[in-house]
């Protein structure tokens, strides 16, 4: 699925260091699943260090540069990248490996995304993170693109991704390069969308929804916030006040969103004028006329 707006449309650019920080100290999106989620401290004081004005000076052109180069549009790339840049540039951490390839009899048993070094106690850890982002259908989270489902998601984090690096394999790869790991850590953060209700429309609405453009048009008509369309890269952190002013609702639904829609789900933020995203972030999925019979198809997988 695409959902890059095409060219010539007015999109959200995206933030580099906005997203940097919001992918430091956003929450997992599922923390009562029992995985080894990252302790709140930790997440402190990464976001203590990125967010100081000095670091900032001296390393945003850095990754911007950084990210030039990236010639994936994934948007689990791009955040990977993120983590690699922050792991490089800490000073608590030296990163060691990255999408540590794990095999057994010329066949890949899976990878490790991260391996670091946490230098306050000199301990090796093993680091599990992805992005995701979940349109609610009926009792499961499903993504946009059909293609993955939260509980399945969870599931093979908690079953495949964190037991490999236990395994002989894995264990055998990580000696190779003089290492043995002490701990490991997941991170998910994300959003989730429900649907939005018929009954709750427009600054009553969800602050995260999903719906076709007829209820869209519905529930928004009378509101006077703009959208932008945005592309993967602006998912993560909220729209800053550089925005283009966007679309009204009527001009988006009669204007844009067919050739959009026709590229599959699109995700739009609610913009005022000369603020940016507004800070009680309305956001939402708008997505094809079929996409719900479909969802629902791949949720009973």
């Amino acid at each position: 699925m695409n959902t890059s707006p095409p060219t010539g449309f007015e999109s959200a650019k995206p933030d580099h260091w906005r997203n940097l920080l919001w992918a430091l100290t956003t929450p997992d999106i599922a923390p009562e699943f029992a995985l080894p989620w990252l302790p709140e401290q930790r997440r402190r004081q990464l976001h203590q260090f990125f967010s100081a004005s000095e670091t900032i000076t001296r390393l945003q052109p850095k990754l911007e540069a950084n990210l030039q180069t990236l010639n994936s549009r994934r948007l689990g790339v791009y955040f990977e990248q993120l983590w690699d840049f922050a792991f490089t540039h800490h000073p608590d951490y030296i990163l060691l490996a990255r999408n540590l390839a794990v095999r057994s009899q010329g066949q890949t048993l899976g990878e490790l995304d991260f391996v670091v070094r946490y230098l306050p106690d000199n301990a090796v850890e093993h680091w599990e993170v992805a992005v995701k982002f979940y349109l609610q259908v009926d009792g499961h989270w499903v993504g946009p693109g059909l293609r993955d489902r939260l509980d399945i998601k969870l599931a093979r984090m908690r079953d495949h991704q964190l037991p490999i690096a236990q395994s002989q394999p894995a264990v055998e790869a990580l000696r190779h390069r003089e290492l043995r790991l002490d701990r490991q850590w997941t991170l998910m953060p994300g959003r989730l969308f429900t649907p939005l209700g018929a009954s709750a429309h427009g600054a009553q609405a969800s602050r995260y929804w999903w719906a076709t453009s007829e209820l869209f048009l519905q529930s928004f008509l009378s509101e006077s916030q703009h959208w932008l369309p945005l592309q993967k890269t602006s998912w993560l952190a909220p729209v800053g006040t550089d925005a283009d002013d966007g679309y009204s609702t009527v001009r988006l639904e009669n204007t844009v969103l067919p050739a959009l829609l026709a590229r599959g789900p699109v995700c739009i933020a609610a913009t005022t004028e000369n603020t940016g995203e507004p800070e009680y972030l309305c956001r939402g999925f708008i997505v094809p006329d079929d996409w719900y019979q479909r969802a629902l198809a791949h949720r009973a997988v």
